[in-house]
């Protein structure tokens, strides 16, 4: 980085320094006057921990950095798991509800550096708008921030008051989210929480959600569409078979007419399918190719079930096959083998359940009821994207909750960032949440 762009950069951030009162001042986000207490020590957490590089692969030190601190805490039953996630458990009396909050330690590549001018990615610095800009800081190392916030903040007050929670309240953070197959989170809820004996009836993410409740996302599906031929030499290639012309109907028919028969929902919005890229083997000049394979994102409804899916597929192939004694066709989904920064290995598909928790549901409701008491008016939302919500709700039918003062489009951006009085009022929704759930009496945290 030039000189110009330390300067500037350094110059920014006193400006923000020396007008911190001002800008906090000015939007009022300190509802339960727990937030004032914590700000500044926040803020500084989320910046050191954006400064942590976690890649997806490489969230050690991260994983090591939250397992020291919720040992400084006083959390007795803290631990990294085999997998390379980390917990920490506050035992309640046994009526519940107990509640998870979660978050992944992992972040996406920056990508080109210089597309992060003046700052880099790992800077974690604050602008003259108030806002920490740094790789993985909205998606998701401020909303994971303010969840470990609230389990400290609850943890010091039940130890001052010598009280005791009704259920468990459990901090998670997971590992391998990023590459969409769950990996960390399915480990954890699998193998982890049997272990330790940890049960949740309750999931809340700290997703990108503008302070917005989400209540679930359509699933997705990455589709591998393979087609068989024979190769020959491109001079003759009517004594081969080539495979990326057996693969041309059946592109037809995913462009023209498999997509225009998808149903949608109401709430989750349109299923969707396409072509996200295409290869031939050998790939060399001269040869009449023999493989040729497809890659297909598949956008889907809960009322799909993967089998029906796939027989959509199959179908098409026996209808092609009537015609062409030649055709030979497979589809399946992509598998990769995954390994976690422990070592911890294993065959993972690329697959996202969809999910929808129920509106109606009492959590639900006292969630919102919260929310409302703090002053803020959060929409019911439903995400785009894809989570670990496929993991808790989709596969293993626990209610989940999205919140988080991040914003959605700055996922995977250059100049990532959240907004600092935007994540306070997360902070502050969350400990209302708590205390509406667990029905604390918000007087513990005076």
């Amino acid at each position: 980085m030039c000189a110009y762009h330390l300067i500037k950069r350094e110059i920014i951030f006193h400006n923000f320094m020396k007008n911190r009162a001002i800008i906090f001042k000015k939007k009022e986000v300190n509802v339960l006057g727990i937030v004032q207490k914590y700000k500044d020590e926040w803020i500084e957490f989320t910046r050191e921990i954006v400064k942590i590089p976690s890649v997806t692969g490489m969230e050690g030190k991260l994983s090591e950095f939250f397992l020291k601190k919720l040992q400084d805490l006083g959390v007795k039953e803290s631990f990294i798991d085999e997998a390379g996630n980390v917990a920490g458990v506050i035992r309640g009396k046994g009526q519940g509800p107990n509640i998870m909050l979660n978050g992944h330690l992992d972040t996406v590549p920056s990508g080109i550096t210089s597309a992060w001018t003046p700052f880099g990615p790992l800077d974690a610095v604050i602008d003259d708008k108030g806002n920490i800009i740094g790789l993985g800081v909205a998606d998701l190392k401020a909303g994971l921030a303010v969840q470990y916030y609230v389990f400290k903040v609850i943890k010091e007050a039940i130890d001052q008051k010598k009280i005791e929670l009704p259920g468990d309240l459990i901090f998670s953070a997971v590992v391998h989210e990023e590459p969409a197959e769950m990996l960390g989170m399915e480990y954890f809820i699998e193998n982890t929480m049997p272990k330790h004996n940890i049960r949740a009836d309750l999931v809340f993410l700290s997703e990108p959600s503008s302070n917005d409740v989400v209540l679930g996302h359509r699933g997705k599906i990455e589709i591998v569409v393979k087609t068989r031929g024979k190769t020959a030499h491109s001079s003759q290639p009517k004594l081969g078979i080539n495979a990326l012309e057996k693969m041309l109907p059946i592109m037809e028919s995913i462009f023209h007419k498999m997509g225009k028969e998808l149903k949608g929902d109401p709430v989750l919005g349109e299923s969707s399918i396409t072509i996200t890229d295409c290869s031939v083997k050998p790939g060399a000049m001269s040869i009449v190719p023999d493989q040729c394979e497809i890659s297909i994102d598949r956008r889907y409804m809960p009322d799909e079930p993967l089998e029906a899916i796939l027989g959509q597929f199959e179908d098409l192939f026996k209808e092609l096959g009537k015609s062409d004694p030649d055709f030979k066709a497979t589809a399946e989904p992509r598998v990769f083998r995954e390994k976690t920064w422990t070592g911890y290995e294993k065959n993972v598909k690329k697959y996202h359940p969809p999910w929808r928790t129920d509106r109606e549901l009492d959590y639900v409701k006292k969630t919102f009821k919260a929310l409302k008491d703090v002053g803020q008016k959060p929409s019911e939302k439903y995400w785009k994207f894809g989570t670990d919500g496929s993991m808790t709700a989709g596969i293993h039918k626990i209610p989940t909750i999205g919140y988080s003062g991040a914003e959605e489009k700055w996922a995977h951006q250059p100049n990532e960032q959240v907004n600092i009085n935007e994540m306070l009022k997360t902070f502050d929704g969350y400990v209302a949440i708590m205390c509406e759930l667990m029905g604390l009496d918000i007087n513990i945290f005076k």
